[in-house]
């Protein structure tokens, strides 16, 4: 089985994973090395399915610009989950899912 460095620079998990890691450094001051560790994991897993998607929804066939996009993702990936949960529970999702199921009709 042959490695090819190549594929592995422009796959999606591994710029992912670069973006997250520069975000990880440098921009979670006081956070342990578990949850730095955990932030690139995510990061990478977040722009490795996210990126794909994004690029064919958008009909981008550069490289160049698929790698940026993966590079975001990862950099900013774990700042929209945030945004993203803070948003969910700013609206108490669950208890309008809850109020929704229970109407009777």
């Amino acid at each position: 089985m042959d490695i090819d460095p190549e594929k592995i620079i422009h796959s999606p998990f591994f710029t992912g994973a670069v973006g997250a890691l520069v975000t990880a450094v440098k921009f979670t001051p006081g956070a342990t090395w578990l949850e730095r560790s955990v932030n690139v994991w995510l990061g990478s897993l977040a722009s490795g399915f996210l990126t794909p998607a994004l690029i064919e929804w958008l009909h981008i066939t550069s490289q160049a610009y698929s790698s940026c996009a993966a590079f975001l993702f990862g950099l900013l990936g774990m700042s929209l989950a945030a945004a993203l949960l803070d948003g969910i529970k700013a609206t108490k999702l669950g208890e309008i899912i809850e109020s929704w199921l229970k109407r009777k009709g």
